[in-house]
């Protein structure tokens, strides 16, 4: 059947009729599938290896599926328990056996997802919400949350889509009452599923494409009006709002890149039904082809092998190279014909068994090596781009194939799964993480880390200010740790600059909120020279005396530092009571030189040193985590923290640089020592910031900022020591 809209007005014209084709036995699959796709793959599979490769699997998969007898269990597990983990390995064989099915047409694979259904349809209507369900949580009733019911049902749709003509019309009657409507009614219609299905989120988006698909293979054509426009059809919530709301102009997604990995199969899904569909919709066009948008700008969000920057909860884990994203890159390519793609698509190694699969993979058959180009970035956040947002900076050395990447986060909250980290930085060196950030405190579908949900460590600790490279002022998370507190308030965009990337890629954002009466502001530049190096500098301003800590989340071993300090040898004890604190055991403390202090450590074979402007009034504090973990949850990772005391103002001005080398095996050391001699803060006030920066070869940097956003054009013109300097727009770089 087909559904076609009364009135052609774009995508506000979604009051659906269905055509008169009246139900018959026969039927054309109509979500990811086709009838005479799934006949061109099975007549290509010798010609695309990549293809061939993909469908192997499932077949094998199918295949052995079907040696086994057909079980669907009454649920009574936490995530990585049995029956959690039967019930999802059952909608995947489920699929595979429906996609073996068409490409095949073995009707063995067909009358396996049929008993299979069927053995639902006996027991989903009579199921009660979950026993291990979660009361913070909506509820399922396969799995603890209803999240997993959602994933489930975009799944067992596509199956039953794909097999659906092979079933008579007594058993497709009871398959669709007794497991699709009746799954369809509770993540829409019932209390805790109603509220997930109108909520702009994550799972809400699993929700929406799980009903609407359902919708259309059932020809229910409220189900997808609902899907589309949100129960009440008023366009306040369902699919078109979940793609206003969770993304920025530029494709970001407010949870950030690990759940934009997530969230994107059911948005892109879900977007390729739609068009197969309705394509008069044009839903790939979409907010400015925002969907597109939003796979190039998560694809950006990686490091030199594909993993996801760990922004928020987020398990670091996870790649470019998962389910999720081989649907998308597929889908996209498809649809847009967008080349940049494929070099993703030719490392994913695999393509989906779809259409969209089988253009991908004639796509890239034979084709030679290609490289996926990671370009510096300035990503915005917020429906509107007037969120805040994120400095992605990228810039390659002149060792051989490395490139350092800065990621400057002044982004959003990203609601429940966001962390307290206003003005936080990340910095890579290709794949290595230098300055880290936890991520999430999750072993996922792990049953003995408590049902492989989050842990408590991730509220108290991964969530935390402390946790990240950030400033903590009074030993209290941003927002004293209220997520919706945060999600108010935005921090905001002075200026970006990536137009002369091989020079210098700055960005300066403003955070007023995070703290009553507290204004934080940072700015960080990665310069151009032999070796890059970032100038680091964050200043806060207060009416009222305060403590500030930066800190420093690094990854590596401890080389040297030229400030002296007490180590804790025989006793340690937490740094603090709670905010995070009490999850850090302090290793050593010391007092800042008069001038600068320099801290060094050893990240794989390359050297790296924090300079900072200090003071003997600065503390600065070595620091391990793992204090108050008593089912050892988190890992032991070092910190290196700067603190002031009893400061209305004050300014971190910091040089993070990499240097030398160590090879192991040939027994080689070079340039282990920093080559900064020193820093200045030339002028600060109100309007203006300059720093000047020295390195023992008498190379010097002086930069100059407007501390106010600034027209491109404006003038400005400060003296300092006596010289003049002038400049137009927000920044200036002299190099003498």
């Amino acid at each position: 059947m087909k559904i076609k809209t009364i009135k052609a007005i774009g995508l506000t014209a979604l009051f659906l009729v269905l055509t008169n084709t009246a139900f018959s036995q026969q039927y054309e699959p109509l979500l990811l599938l086709s009838k005479a796709e799934a006949k061109n793959i099975s007549q290509h599979l010798g010609d695309y290896k990549i293809l061939e490769k993909s469908f192997s699997k499932v077949i094998k998969d199918a295949d052995k599926a079907l040696e086994n007898k057909i079980e669907v269990p009454i649920p009574v597990d936490n995530g990585g328990g049995y029956t959690h983990e039967k019930h999802k390995k059952n909608y995947r064989e489920l699929y595979y056996a429906g996609l073996a099915f068409q490409v095949t047409g073995g009707k063995k694979y067909a009358k396996f997802v049929e008993e299979m259904l069927l053995e639902y349809a006996r027991i989903y209507p009579d199921l009660p919400l979950h026993p291990k369900r979660k009361a913070e949580q909506n509820s399922g009733k396969l799995f603890w949350q209803g999240l997993n019911d959602c994933v489930w049902l975009v799944h067992g749709i596509q199956a039953y889509d794909l097999v659906k003509e092979s079933i008579d019309a007594k058993n497709r009657e009871i398959i669709e009452r007794d497991v699709f409507r009746s799954m369809a009614a509770f993540l829409s219609e019932s209390t805790g599923g109603k509220d997930t299905f109108n909520k702009i989120h994550n799972h809400g988006t699993w929700a929406v494409a799980g009903v609407g698909m359902t919708g259309y293979v059932l020809g229910d054509k409220d189900m997808v009006e609902r899907a589309l426009t949100g129960s009440a059809k008023d366009k306040k919530t369902g699919f078109l709002k979940q793609i206003d709301m969770l993304f920025s102009p530029d494709g970001y997604y407010s949870e950030g890149p690990y759940y934009q990995r997530y969230a994107l199969q059911p948005f892109i899904v879900f977007a390729e039904v739609i068009n197969r569909n309705q394509p008069e919709l044009k839903i790939f066009e979409y907010r400015n082809q925002l969907l597109k948008k939003a796979l190039n700008t998560v694809l950006q969000l990686t490091d030199a092998k594909g993993y996801f920057f760990p922004i928020n909860d987020a398990l670091k884990e996870k790649n470019y190279m998962t389910e999720e994203l081989v649907f998308a890159t597929n889908i996209v390519f498809e649809n847009y014909n967008d080349a940049s793609v494929l070099p993703v698509i030719q490392q994913q190694n695999e393509v989906s068994i779809t259409g969209a699969g089988l253009k991908s993979a004639a796509a890239v058959n034979g084709m030679k090596k290609l490289e996926f180009v990671k370009n510096p970035l300035i990503i915005t956040d917020g429906p509107e781009g007037k969120s805040g947002g994120l400095a992605l900076f990228r810039m390659n050395t002149k060792k051989k194939d490395e490139q350092l990447t800065a990621v400057f986060k002044f982004a959003s909250q990203g609601m429940g799964h966001g962390h307290f980290d206003r003005l936080g930085i990340l910095l890579f060196n290709n794949d290595k993480e230098i300055l880290q950030d936890y991520g999430a405190a999750r072993f996922l579908n792990v049953e003995s880390k408590s049902g492989g949900r989050y842990l408590d460590e991730n509220k108290t600790w991964a969530q935390t200010s402390v946790a990240h490279n950030t400033v903590i002022v009074d030993k209290k998370s941003h927002f004293d740790g209220d997520w919706k507190e945060a999600e108010k308030q935005v921090p905001k965009t002075i200026f970006s600059d990536i137009s002369s990337p091989e020079k210098i890629q700055i960005a300066s954002a403003l955070e007023v909120n995070a703290y009553p009466g507290v204004e934080m502001q940072r700015t960080v530049a990665l310069i151009g020279a032999d070796t890059p190096f970032i100038v680091d500098i964050f200043s806060l301003k207060s009416k009222e005396n305060h403590q500030y800590d930066l800190n420093f989340m690094f990854s590596g071993h401890v080389m040297e530092t030229d400030f002296k300090y007490e180590p804790a040898l025989t006793t340690l004890s937490p740094l603090g009571k709670n905010n995070g604190y009490q999850h850090l055991w302090k290793l050593a403390e010391g007092k800042g030189n008069q001038g600068i202090s320099k801290f060094t450590w050893l990240n794989d074979s390359r050297f790296y040193t924090i300079s900072t402007l200090t003071d003997d009034t600065n503390s600065l504090v070595l620091t391990r985590l793992g204090a108050n973990d008593p089912n050892f949850n988190l890992r032991n990772e070092s910190g290196y923290m700067l603190r002031t005391k009893d400061k209305k103002n004050y300014t971190f001005v910091s040089i993070i640089e990499p240097h030398g080398s160590f090879d192991p095996k040939l027994e080689s050391v070079q340039d282990p020592h920093s080559k900064v001699e020193s820093i200045q803060i030339l002028k600060q006030d109100e309007s203006y910031t300059a720093v000047l920066v020295t390195f023992k070869n008498k190379k010097s940097y002086t930069l100059a900022f407007s501390n106010k956003e600034a027209k491109p054009d404006s003038k400005h013109k400060l003296s300092i020591n006596g010289k003049s300097m002038e400049w137009k727009g927000n920044y200036i770089l002299i190099t003498n």
